[in-house]
């Protein structure tokens, strides 16, 4: 088994330094900028190509490394290609393995998806050991998950109807975080603060409840008003919000609601959920 890969960028490239360290053999990259395909190769113990053709013709896997946007053209280029048994991968999170159309019986098709995101090239391979991946696909699962379990990384089997679900939820735990973080300092800075103390103060509490949830899970992580069952607090805070930034507190203090309720069954959460709607 030889793994190719079609697009030398960070997802590509760490994956393929991931493969190599656990002793899977690379064919090399291929990417339309050749000086990528060098790095990455570099990085990988693996050949780098100029045609994207010599790359298909060497690998056994191909894993088509390229932005979203960019999957069916290149799937295009590389279809007529494929004249004996590969395994084709992309990794998008959001689309299925049905943007590989075709009438080729031979090749099996597959989304691998790493539930993670990758600022660099250069990701700490102890890192990537804790990336947990979805698996779509319907031709030779079984070889395949039997493939990744070498790799001791969580993976997990989802169905094509699920995956636009599924790729949400990994955007409320990333991208989403994102926003409520830049909301948080904003707010700092309506206070009055000093713009410097605003983009520094929220760091150490979001740090610690990070911390908090990857240790504990949510229930357990629950502090504030809501653990506290405080409507006086949450008044005073929807009272100062901005009309956007209320509702933001409102739909994820029900949510918070939820587990408060779980945790502390005995609790009546009725007056503070009157007040969020």
């Amino acid at each position: 088994m030889k793994i190719g890969f079609i697009g030398a960028g960070k997802v590509g490239t760490n994956l393929g330094r991931y493969f190599d360290t656990k002793g899977w053999p690379l064919s090399g990259f291929y990417s339309k900028h050749y000086e990528d395909a060098i790095f990455s190769a570099r990085q990988t113990n693996s050949h780098a190509f100029s045609e994207l053709s010599e790359c298909v013709a060497a690998s056994d896997w191909l894993f088509i490394t390229v932005p979203d946007d960019q999957l069916l053209t290149v799937w295009q280029e590389v279809e007529p290609l494929l004249t004996r048994e590969y395994c084709l991968f992309h990794c998008s999170g959001s689309k299925s393995s049905a943007i590989f159309a075709t009438e080729k019986a031979q090749i099996a098709c597959f989304s691998l998806h790493p539930l993670t995101a990758f600022a660099t090239k250069s990701v700490p391979l102890e890192q990537l050991a804790q990336v947990a991946f979805t698996l779509e696909g319907d031709q030779q699962q079984t070889q395949v998950k039997a493939a990744f379990a070498n790799l001791e990384n969580p993976l997990a089997v989802i169905s094509a109807e699920d995956k636009s679900l599924y790729h949400a939820a990994g955007i409320f735990a990333s991208s989403l975080v994102v926003g409520l973080a830049t909301t948080a300092q904003e707010i700092f800075q309506t206070c009055g603060l000093p713009e410097a103390f605003a983009k520094s103060a929220w760091r150490q509490v979001f740090t610690q409840n990070a911390m908090n949830l990857v240790l504990n899970g949510p229930k357990e992580s629950l502090s504030g008003p809501i653990e506290e069952n405080d409507l006086t607090t949450i008044i005073e805070h929807l009272a100062v919000l901005s009309p956007e930034d209320a509702k933001i507190y409102c739909e994820l203090t029900k949510k918070l609601i939820k587990l408060a309720s779980e945790k502390y069954p005995e609790r009546d959460y009725q007056f503070i959920e009157e007040k969020l709607d």
